[in-house]
C-alpha cells in the first residue's frame, strides 16, 4: 500500500479522486479512491496495494460559486517519464499541495 499527505491550500473544499495505476502500465484503466478535503486541511491518504503503487491521475470536483455549478477539472498521466512530467510530480514526492481546484493546480514536495 502506498500514501501520500495531501494539503489543501485553496479556499474551498474539494472532493478528490485519486487515479491508481495498475501496475507499470499507464495504459489500462485506472483504479479509483475517493476522498474529500476541506480549505486548509492536511490529510494522509492511503491507496493501492502491493502492486499498485503509484499514480495515474487527478479528479478534482468542487462547487464553482461563480457558476452556481459542481465543476470537475481531470488530469491523467499517458506516458511515464521525468521531471517535469504529471507523472514525476504524482509519483516522485510524498506531499501534494492542492493550490486551486480550478485547472488542478497543484504543487509537490518530500
Amino acid at each position: 500500500m502506498a500514501g501520500k499527505t495531501f494539503n489543501n491550500n485553496s479556499d474551498q473544499s474539494i472532493n478528490v479522486t485519486l487515479l491508481i495505476r495498475q501496475g507499470n502500465d499507464v495504459g489500462k484503466p485506472s483504479l479509483e479512491q475517493d476522498f474529500s478535503i476541506n480549505a486548509g486541511e492536511s490529510k494522509f491518504i492511503e491507496y493501492g496495494n502491493a502492486t499498485n503503487i503509484y499514480l495515474n491521475g487527478l479528479v478534482f470536483q468542487w462547487k464553482d460559486e461563480s457558476s452556481q455549478s459542481m465543476s470537475t477539472d481531470r488530469q491523467e498521466v499517458i506516458a511515464r517519464g521525468s521531471a517535469p512530467t504529471f507523472d514525476w510530480v504524482l509519483n516522485t514526492h510524498s506531499v501534494i499541495n492542492i493550490n486551486s481546484a480550478k485547472g488542478l493546480d497543484i504543487s509537490a514536495n518530500n
